[in-house]
């Protein structure tokens, strides 16, 4: 039996507590089409501080949420479509086999419609060389969570700037994403629908081409419990920044008697857990009792600032 799902929910909160409760709450195979209004998505085992043009998505009040599974940061938009298998882990199958039979479908479709996507060795898909679908996977109980994104017709620049984080500042322990050319399906489509069409054109193939499908609709204990896991972990700062592994950054503070070059040392949390400060600089310093200072502050420049008690470091916080 595969369930597909229908819920117009744009909430990226409410979407990745769902891609959870769907693993791990149900026994039945699953299948579904989702979209979240601007937001970045990063991968379980990544630095958030080091994915984010933080400066960019607090500008532009972009949420930014941590994902159950592996792989690298990716921006959503209403432009693009994310689809989504839950079911039980077959036996004998990799990882690779997994993402080739579940590809199979959302790539025979987009063929169905003219468009010559194929699968490349990184398990993206992609259109005349140009990645239009990354995907990623996690297990749990028995289960394994397939799911991607599909650029449809994405704000493309957006998702160059807002991705555009200090990964040459960072090390230890996190994985980087990896750029790639990017390409929207609609603008290989002779005709190109509305996304909301071409989401149901998806749907109705999925239906037509799997055996033993059935829709599926939430009952009101399903999205209770979505909602709580949304606001207890999805919503938090504690799953989606403070889930880093332990890391390394450096940045530059320009002030009006010299630059200071400070290397911390962060904790899972992203706290400061060791700090030394370098630079050339003509003001007497007390580098020991300013270091002490700066444990267990956050990296950004607006704690440090307040911290240091040097409100106009806000101006010159490279």
């Amino acid at each position: 039996m595969l369930l597909i799902l229908d819920h117009q929910s744009t909430n990226p909160d409410w979407n990745l507590a769902a891609e959870e409760y769907l693993l791990t709450r149900f026994t039945d195979s699953v299948f579904r089409l989702w979209r979240n209004a601007p937001a970045i998505i990063v991968g379980r085992h990544q630095n958030t501080w080091a994915e984010v043009n933080i400066p960019y998505v607090q500008q532009r009040h972009i949420p930014v949420i941590r994902r159950l599974s592996g792989g690298g940061a990716v921006f959503h938009d209403l432009g693009n479509i994310n689809y989504s298998f839950m079911e039980p882990k077959p036996d004998g199958e990799d990882s690779s086999g997994t993402f080739k039979r579940c590809t199979r479908p959302i790539l025979a479709a987009l063929n169905h419609l003219g468009v010559k996507a194929y699968l490349s060795g990184r398990n993206d898909l992609l259109i005349d060389g140009k990645k239009f679908s990354g995907t990623a996977q996690c297990q749990a109980k028995g289960r394994i969570l397939l799911h991607g994104t599909l650029l449809y017709s994405s704000a493309l620049s957006n998702l160059g700037e807002a991705l555009k984080g200090p990964r040459s500042k960072f090390s230890k322990n996190a994985v980087p994403s990896t750029p790639s050319p990017v390409c929207n399906i609609s603008s290989h489509l002779a005709d190109a629908l509305p996304v909301e069409q071409f989401m149901d054109y998806l749907a109705d193939y999925m239906g037509n081409h799997y055996p033993n499908v059935q829709p599926y609709a939430y009952t009101p204990e399903d999205l209770a419990s979505i909602h709580t896991l949304a606001g207890s972990k999805y919503g938090t700062d504690t799953w989606n920044w403070g889930e880093n592994p332990q890391y390394a950054y450096q940045t530059d503070l320009k002030t009006d008697s010299g630059c200071l070059q400070l290397h911390f040392d962060l904790n899972p949390q992203g706290l400061i857990s060791r700090i030394r400060i370098f630079g050339d600089y003509v003001a007497p310093l007390d580098r020991e009792a300013l270091e002490n200072r700066l444990i267990g502050c956050q990296p950004d420049e607006q704690a440090l600032a307040e911290r240091l008690f040097l409100p106009h470091l806000l101006l010159s916080f490279d």
